[in-house]
């Protein structure tokens, strides 16, 4: 019986980290006197029901919030999100100019090559820890000139 209940535990456990796969995470690296980085992921809602992003934090930063790029009157600003809903059966890609996650006062260098967890809660009472990787940014935008 004690091994059943495990096996069932365990398989019920499986199926709540299927629900929503979390893929291509990264963290942009900046100079070490930048206070706010940008953080970007892939989030893939595998249920039939949609699911929203409520928070994310670090141990490695003072906060994270979920922001998006706004262009307005040719003016790029950053708009920050309550939550944000991942469709069901849909991806949600948080990407350089859209959606992407602003990480506040890191307590330590964040430089390339590191890495650092990002704890993410949804809706659904999920809450995932995931590894994001710390890289250079590919191209001329960056999000650590702008000021929140």
């Amino acid at each position: 019986t004690v091994l059943l209940s495990c096996l069932i535990s365990s398989t019920s456990f499986a199926k709540e980290i299927n629900k929503i796969q979390i893929t291509d995470a990264w963290i942009s690296e900046a100079p070490p006197t930048v206070s706010v980085l940008a953080g970007y992921l892939n989030i893939q809602n595998n249920t039939a029901n949609d699911i929203t992003l409520l928070s994310a934090s670090s141990p490695d930063f003072a906060k994270v919030e979920i922001h998006r790029s706004v262009i307005k009157n040719e003016m790029v600003s950053m708009k920050k999100q309550n939550s944000l809903e991942i469709p069901a059966g849909k991806t949600i890609k948080l990407s350089p100019g859209d959606f992407h996650l602003m990480l506040f006062d890191p307590s330590k260098p964040i430089r390339s090559g590191n890495h650092t967890e990002i704890h993410l809660s949804f809706s659904d009472g999920i809450k995932q820890i995931i590894k994001v990787n710390v890289e250079r940014r590919h191209g001329s935008e960056d999000h650590s000139h702008h000021h929140h």
